[in-house]
């Protein structure tokens, strides 16, 4: 654990729900039965987590003045929103945004300081915060909750790259599933930023899971509502 500093309550609390990352152990993912991942296509079914929700954080991207906050049901729509369940109770949300329509956090950035934007091509994908109510946030559960996402979506989708925006406290501890800082930005507030990316071979070694095949990249209705919402901004 000496690579990977304690982070204090000032660092987290904003996205508290990361912290558990300090005391994951990949090895012992799969260790925990009667998970399933579901897909919440349509508001309706996104109903279901609207309690695990208002956990969400949006400092980030309010500090780094990207304007995403505005556009939070139209990402909703053209990424894909999932819910881990066990039996019949949501534990954690992760929602996942594709590049491509410049509403993830990445292009945004790319459009106030320079960086390679070759992480932001064919099969690349948003990883938001993982949501979780405070009681379930065990490193066990948590690792568990990223890793079936994780696995899950590389099977369903032409995933090759993932990436994320985050404090340095957390971009940190997102190395413990195969995320690297590319480039730090200071926002508005003073506060230190980070994107960090990793290709979907780093994320599955970290992770212990088989890499799939890349997937056809084809049109998805269920980003067809999304999709047609931008270009109408």
């Amino acid at each position: 654990m000496s690579n990977f500093p304690s982070v204090g309550h000032a660092d987290w609390r904003d996205e508290a729900l990361l912290l558990p990352l300090a005391g994951l152990d990949p090895e012992r993912a799969g260790c925990i039965p009667g998970l399933r991942l579901r897909v919440l296509r349509t508001a309706q079914e996104r109903e279901a987590i609207a309690g695990l929700r208002r956990h969400a954080a949006f400092r980030v991207e309010q500090d780094l003045g990207l304007g995403l906050q505005p556009f939070e049901q139209i990402r909703d729509e053209m990424g894909l929103v999932t819910a881990v369940y066990r039996d019949e109770r949501p534990l954690a949300t992760l929602r996942f945004v594709p590049t491509g329509q410049g509403l993830t956090g990445a292009e945004r950035l790319l459009e106030k300081m320079p960086f390679d934007a070759s992480i932001l091509g064919a099969g690349s994908w948003e990883v938001g915060r993982v949501i979780m109510e405070p009681e379930d946030r065990a490193p066990d559960l948590l690792l568990e909750c990223l890793t079936v996402t994780l696995k899950d979506l590389m099977q369903m989708e032409d995933v090759r790259h993932f990436h994320a925006t985050t404090t340095l406290a957390m971009a940190r501890l997102w190395r413990r599933v195969g995320l690297h800082t590319v480039v730090t930005a200071t926002g508005e507030s003073g506060g230190r930023y980070a994107l960090v990316h990793g290709r979907v071979e780093d994320v599955a070694a970290a992770l212990h899971l088989r890499v799939p095949g890349v997937r056809p990249q084809a049109a998805c209705a269920h980003r067809e509502t999304g999709v047609a919402a931008v270009a109408s901004v």
